[in-house]
């Protein structure tokens, strides 16, 4: 059985038979006549499945809600063979108008197409190659579809192989014939054959998988690319090699996960490292169990440094969001807050917190929970600004980004050369990908008045971003132009007894961090500006900042 997490994502639409972009006939118009009958073939049995479901009224059989499963099911594929139309279709057009426009207007663009055309030539991307058309068009289908850009990465794979490489597996998946399921192995294994192999392939899978289950069509379709495949099982397995790579995903419960992808000799030989470390421990005491004495020896050895050495001379920064009033207020219930996680138990915080070497203060709505300002006694004007958007923004500010604040930078969101200015209203953190997006790529963001960004695509899709600090999004006005109602700050008998002095309207929070220890020396976090020719940040402090 596949286990989800573990799912290899190593599809590549370069190793599909693939037409260059711009010459993939399926997605190019012929005759008004032949695009109705297409538009009907996809569409017009979706349409009387859609009308039989409705007119059957309220359920009162067990079997007919068998036959209706089994027609939503239908209707489940048909969804997906018109999605992956509309996907590799539209791309398609893209690239045209792209090359379209190379040809007709090269020297009539705006000074904003200027302003893009240099910052393309900065971060050395060419906008009518097809893997940046592609990329760029995946970001704006994330975006339509509310799913991760890796998700909608995978789906423009199938998609781009059912339109163009695997058509009869599309019509079987339009009428209802096969599962998405079964047709995105079939696709996925079509990777590195030749159009004759795939044809063969659909001809001996196409009958089964009307009938079998998913997992059986998966298995058959992968033997049959084994067989298949033109390299060695050396060959493949050299360049398996080169994907090696460590990632990692947030769990439940205050809980992590790290994959680590590397041959099967090197991982055999951790585990069983690991296995010979645990069964050499004897202490009668020790109530863990073997799977916990693994973990913990795994992790021993990455950050303190395997036994009898001197550990690891690389320290991680860890940055946790104490909420000093509610912790005094009601204990119990109080939740730190784990940088780049979220919510984790108040007494892990108050560990990491006893060995800090750093605390500062933050000022925190009470509502919300957005952060508002930073003290700046320990940091220049520019390093306070960082912090400070390390606390507010907590991530990339792209949507459905979620790099870390580490890997992010300072980005203006209106631009530093036509006037805007480097202050906490006019900056957010952005990953360099992003940066990308927003320079050179056609992609605008606008503040607005309650703090959040409004993010408009290439071809309009608007997508809103709130501040990671956020927990409370009842008041936020996304829509009118005014800021979020706050509630009365907490009694100044709660700041005494905290030894805080009063810092106007709003919540205290106390952030402590484990900073990177590097060849020995401080790294404080925080990272350059954002775009090319913009020049040094001033020494400006953030409004609001001024002061002792």
């Amino acid at each position: 059985m596949t286990n989800l997490y573990f799912a290899p994502g190593d599809d590549d639409e370069h190793r599909l038979p693939l037409d260059p972009p711009g010459t993939r006939g399926e997605s190019q118009s012929n005759s008004f006549f032949a695009d109705h009958i297409e538009h009907q073939m996809f569409y017009g049995p979706m349409k009387k499945l859609a009308d039989e479901l409705f007119s059957a009224g309220p359920l009162t059989d067990p079997g007919e809600g068998l036959v209706r499963l089994q027609k939503i099911q239908k209707m489940y594929s048909m969804l997906d063979a018109a999605s992956s139309v509309i996907m590799a279709d539209s791309v398609e057009l893209v690239a045209q108008v792209v090359a379209e426009d190379a040809v007709a207007k090269p020297y009539l663009e705006s000074e904003q197409e200027r302003r893009e055309r240099l910052s393309a030539n900065y971060y050395a991307v060419d906008r009518a190659s097809d893997q940046i058309i592609t990329s760029n068009f995946i970001a704006e289908a994330a975006i339509a579809l509310r799913v991760t850009s890796e998700k909608a990465r995978a789906r423009m794979f199938t998609a781009k192989g059912l339109r163009h490489v695997c058509p009869r597996t599309l019509l079987a998946l339009a009428a209802g014939q096969i599962t998405p399921s079964a047709a995105r192995s079939i696709v996925k294994n079509s990777q590195d054959l030749s159009t004759e192999q795939i044809e063969l392939m659909e001809h001996q899978l196409l009958p089964v998988a009307a009938t079998a289950s998913d997992d059986t069509i998966s298995q058959r379709a992968r033997r049959f690319h084994d067989r298949s495949s033109p390299e060695a099982a050396s060959a493949r397995h050299e360049k398996a090699a080169d994907a090696r790579k460590v990632t990692s995903w947030d769990m439940d419960d205050g809980m992590g996960a790290i994959k680590l992808v590397a041959p099967i000799v090197n991982v055999r030989s951790i585990l069983n490292t690991l296995d010979y470390e645990a069964s050499q421990h004897k202490d009668p005491e020790d109530a863990r169990t073997k799977a916990q004495l693994m973990a913990d020896i795994f992790c021993d050895a990455l950050i303190n440094g395997w036994p009898t050495t001197n550990g690891t001379p690389l320290k991680p920064r860890v940055v946790v969001t104490i909420p000093a009033l509610q912790m005094v207020a009601n204990p119990k219930y109080a939740m730190a807050d784990l940088e780049g996680y979220g919510p984790i138990p108040m007494g892990t915080a108050m560990q990491v917190a006893k060995d800090a070497p750093s605390i500062i203060p933050m000022l925190t709505d009470p509502f919300s929970g957005a952060v508002m300002d930073v003290g700046r006694k320990r940091y220049k004007p520019t390093r306070v600004l960082k912090e400070f958007l390390r606390a507010r923004d907590q991530h990339c500010c792209y949507p459905g980004c979620r790099r870390t604040a580490d890997n992010s930078e300072v980005d203006h969101v209106e631009a530093w050369e036509t006037g805007g200015h480097t202050n906490r209203e006019n900056t957010e953190l952005l990953c360099k990908q992003h940066q990308m997006f927003k320079h050179a790529l056609g992609w605008r963001v606008t503040n607005r008045p309650d703090g959040s960004k409004c993010w408009r695509t290439p071809h309009g899709l608007n997508s809103l971003v709130i501040p990671g600090s956020v927990e409370n999004v009842e008041r936020f006005e996304h829509v009118h132009n005014r800021c979020p109602e706050r509630r009365v700050a907490s009694p100044a008998d709660l700041r005494r007894v905290l030894g805080i002095p009063d810092l106007g309207d709003g919540d205290l929070s106390i952030r402590v961090e484990r900073p990177a220890i590097i060849d020995g020396n401080t790294e404080a976090a925080g990272s350059g500006l954002d775009h090319p020719g913009q020049g040094a940040a001033p020494d400006e402090r953030p409004a609001g900042m001024q002061g002792s």
